[in-house]
């Protein structure tokens, strides 16, 4: 194998050179690193938004809901609350009751989705408090109870912290012949959360004035958790769907958002299919290269069988000098890539408009599983365009390679 090594290596550092190299070693060798580096780079950012958007995501939403599996909401949710707090340990449960409305302010209206939870579900479950910009989450300090509304819903009805709305249940009226049943509630917050439709969508009251405003009685939609670590829900899921909990049904925070975050890892698969023909270019070249190598080096191989090279150990050779190529294009395809991530990380220097995006900076975040994944591929696909210039070599006759040469 030294041997097989030695010569690899010579004809790799041949003549034809573009410094140390050979012409079209450093052909193959760009090929590899431009696509390498941009593989990762691709990656690192499709992965830096689906982090963030996973992020704001949880910061609004619970890890886990349990609802009724009929659609009916659950009546004995209180016991059901303290047996799912006893099986799945969160460290925070709440109810809640989702519907839609219409909240009215003078002669402005929006069609909004009105959640009703109570304090732990709005400060612990989805963190709606760390998005405060106005205001607080107190909603039954008030006689007539206060909601909170997203930033865009306020700018648009006009009102601030202290004003009343009216909100409308178009679904249900006071009698058969009058208007829908309406409620009044102070403005107590005003949340920005600067992601999808959030803030012109989403308003927060007591799960008790929902209750009532939905003609629910006791009855909840269901009940929401959250954990110190939001992988904890897929196990905690599956724990309680084998528990013997009937008429539920459990959800976690990937199921309620599977379409946005499968698109996500769909769009990062297409970029990893795309861009790996940029690698596949670069091995069609090694091929090439390997290939104008057999017919330049047909008397030299037909020495080596001459005095006893097996073909195996011809085809080594050229294995192995494609290989060289492939080898340190990866390598420098991935610490170039890999110091890019580690610069926008620490420095964020490429900005974003924070008026269109949720963010100012492009995020970055490279998984260690794709990062391997990609190092394979390049690998592989290095190793397979070696195969074919390697037999090529190893069957040619040493008498005739040494005559017509």
């Amino acid at each position: 194998m030294a041997g097989e090594f030695f010569i690899a290596k010579k004809y790799f550092f041949s003549k034809k050179k573009v410094g140390l190299i050979s012409a079209t070693a450093f052909i193959s060798i760009s090929g590899f690193a431009i696509g390498v580096w941009a593989l990762i780079i691709a990656l690192s950012v499709l992965g830096g938004f689906e982090r963030e958007v996973r992020d704001k995501i949880l910061s609004f939403d619970s890890h886990i809901k349990i609802e009724s599996s009929r659609g009916e909401g659950i009546s004995d949710w209180e016991d059901l609350q303290s047996r799912l707090s006893g099986l799945a340990n969160p460290i925070a449960i709440a109810p809640y009751v989702m519907g839609k409305a219409i909240i009215l302010k003078d002669e402005k209206q929006s069609v909004v989705v009105l959640k009703g939870t109570n304090q732990t579900g709005l400060s612990e479950v989805s963190k709606l408090s760390l998005s405060l910009i106005e205001g607080d989450i107190e909603l039954e300090h008030r006689d007539i109870g206060g909601i909170v509304v997203g930033r865009n819903i306020a700018e648009r009805l006009l009102v601030g912290i202290g004003d009343t709305v009216v909100v409308l249940n178009p679904l249900i009226a006071s009698s058969p012949f009058s208007v829908p049943y309406s409620t009044r509630f102070v403005v107590t917050g005003i949340f920005s959360a600067n992601i999808f439709n959030y803030d012109d969508v989403y308003t927060y009251v007591h799960y008790k004035y929902a209750q009532k405003f939905k003609r629910m009685a006791d009855k909840v939609t269901g009940i929401e958790m959250s954990f110190e670590d939001f992988n904890e829900s897929f196990q905690t899921a599956e724990l309680l769907r084998e528990s013997g909990l009937e008429g539920i049904k459990v959800l976690t925070w990937f199921d309620i958002h599977r379409d946005l975050l499968g698109a996500m890892k769909l769009e990062k698969l297409g970029a990893f299919v795309v861009l790996s023909l940029i690698i596949l270019v670069a091995a069609f070249n090694v091929v090439s290269s390997l290939v104008m190598m057999v017919m330049e080096k047909r008397r030299e191989i037909g020495i080596l069988k001459a005095i006893g090279a097996k073909d195996r150990s011809v085809g080594k050779i050229f294995i192995l000098s494609g290989m060289f190529s492939g080898i340190i294009g990866i390598s420098l395809g991935a610490v170039f890539g890999l110091l890019i991530i580690w610069i926008q990380k620490s420095y964020g220097i490429l900005k974003l408009p924070s008026d269109i995006y949720f963010i100012d900076v492009l995020p970055v975040e490279l998984d260690a599983f794709e990062l391997l994944a990609v190092i394979l591929v390049s690998l592989t696909l290095a190793f397979l365009a070696t195969l074919y210039p390697a037999l090529k070599a190893a069957d040619l006759q040493p008498v005739e390679s040494i005559r017509n040469d």
